[in-house]
């Protein structure tokens, strides 16, 4: 909190994907952290086979900041992770704050 930063992980049940969920519940906790409590920037990790979550997030302006090759073992095999991140001022261009009363 102190470097104002946060993270968040997000998973939504098979009967409930391609529906337009996921944007709508990542929109409320980035503009509650970002507007009321002042955070600067939202990092998350995507595992790069996951195009969906990839395409999400490019959709809600985050950015790619790296890749971490092999990063994860599961199923058998190593799976690449995907570094990407969003600040408070780029988020709000998309999805401006109410005015303070």
């Amino acid at each position: 909190m102190r470097a104002g930063r946060f993270s968040y992980g997000i998973g939504i049940g098979r009967e409930h994907q391609r529906r337009g969920y996921a944007a709508e519940v990542v929109v409320l906790p980035l503009t509650y952290m970002f507007g009321e409590r002042r955070l600067h920037k939202c990092a998350v990790s995507v595992h790069a086979f996951n195009s969906a979550s990839v395409a999400l997030h490019e959709k809600l302006g985050f950015r790619h900041e790296g890749l971490l090759r092999d990063h994860e073992f599961f199923a058998g095999r190593h799976h690449d992770v995907v570094l990407m991140g969003l600040t408070a001022p780029e988020f709000a261009t998309t999805h401006p704050f109410p005015p303070v009363r």
